[in-house]
């Protein structure tokens, strides 16, 4: 009697449960203006010390993946470069720390939209807007001559040399890993919102691969819940999980296929666990863990118990088993927002007399061959014509 792809509302629920972590539109879109504005008014500050330089967006809001935060009250982290074209045998880390604070000072100064403010951190500069649900990290930096054109060399206050960085090649790397899902779900979004293609906006697409980083990021902060400092960094995730995206179209088998793949590509060198960065290969993400080897296997603990959270729930028949099983992973406001949505979707779809049921999963959801007949819940007898 049915049926549907027996994934497909699994994928439905998955998917839906995701979304519930993106950084709403209008959000988005404030938080996308507010950095624009700050890059216009220093463009014009920067010629008064000689050296132009450049703003713009890195990790998780140029990728795709911002992940909303487990905690109701905590804020989106929005990262942005703050390059100055400088060279480094002009200037130090403190100077340069210095000179992107006083930019950046003197541009709250102005009293901009937002109204926000300005502090200073280890590596970067923060500006805070009262009333927002997002921050901003400045980060300030130079360019890294010997990786032109788009190599940066960093600051931190813990370390005394300069740091290598690239974010703007890493994040083509990451789209290049999805480029044909990419371009197929943008073009689906055009169709249906009736848009020209160059018109649709970054964040309204999003691939098996962004929603694979951003269940993977919300499991991992469920997960570490109780000891956050154990928690691997979301690039060693993002590395891992594109490189382990092998382009299936199905979200649940990406997920499942991408969790079972990650500790297999960590590199063991002479002793070193080692996660190279794509564009800079002799950096290793996991650099950290060796002062932390703990951490190292809390990881893979972590691999293990999200690929049974994930694996399981293919294993569970029935929405509720289901959306608890979701709970589990990614917490119950998700879940159960997702499990609504669903079975707002069954009911629709049983008042159009379409519902059917998936053998693979027991679920309920619209038939793609034959119909479940109508019935009243209380023992009579279908409308004719039903």
């Amino acid at each position: 009697m049915l049926i549907s792809d027996p994934n497909q509302q699994l994928d439905d629920l998955l998917g839906t449960s995701i979304a519930e972590f993106d950084m709403p539109d209008a959000v988005y879109a404030r938080a996308v203006g507010r950095y624009q504005d700050l890059a216009r008014w220093l463009a014009e500050y920067w010629p008064e010390s000689h050296a132009g330089g450049e703003v713009y967006p890195q990790g998780s809001i140029r990728l795709g993946t911002v992940t909303r935060p487990i905690n109701p009250r905590g804020e989106y982290d929005i990262d942005l470069v703050c390059r100055r074209d400088l060279l480094v045998t002009s200037t130090t880390k403190e100077g340069l720390k210095a000179d992107v604070g006083l930019g950046l000072l003197r541009y709250v100064a102005t009293s901009p939209d937002g109204a926000p403010t300005c502090s200073q951190g280890n590596r970067c500069w923060t500006l805070d807007y009262p009333g927002e649900t997002f921050h901003m990290d400045v980060l300030p930096a130079i360019p890294d001559v010997e990786a032109r054109p788009n190599g940066i060399l960093l600051t931190d206050r813990h370390l005394h040399k300069w740091q290598h960085s690239n974010p703007v090649d890493y994040a083509t790397w990451f789209r290049g890993r999805m480029a044909t899902e990419y371009m197929q779900v943008r073009e689906a979004v055009a169709v249906a919102k009736r848009m020209d293609l160059e018109d649709v906006p970054d964040w309204e697409v999003k691939t098996t691969l962004q929603r694979t980083v951003q269940a993977l990021k919300r499991h991992r902060d469920v997960h570490f819940a109780d000891r956050p400092e154990d928690k691997p960094a979301s690039i060693v995730i993002t590395t891992l999980a594109a490189m382990a995206y092998r382009g299936q179209a199905s979200l649940f088998e990406v997920l499942v296929d991408v969790v079972d793949r990650m500790p297999e590509l960590i590199e063991d060198r002479a002793g070193v666990l080692w996660i190279a960065n794509p564009v800079q290969p002799e950096e290793n993400f996991a650099d950290r863990w060796r002062a932390h080897p703990g951490r190292a296997q809390r990881f893979f603990d972590w691999m293990d118990r999200a690929q049974q959270d994930f694996t399981g729930l293919g294993d569970e028949r029935g929405l509720d088993r289901t959306v608890t099983k979701l709970a589990e992973s990614f917490g119950s406001g998700p879940a159960n927002r997702a499990g609504e949505r669903s079975a707002e979707s069954v009911r629709n779809a049983r008042e159009d007399g379409l519902l059917g049921i998936s053998a693979g999963t027991g679920m309920l959801g619209a038939a793609r061959t034959r119909a479940v007949p109508r019935h009243t819940f209380h023992g009579d007898a279908p409308p004719a014509g039903s």
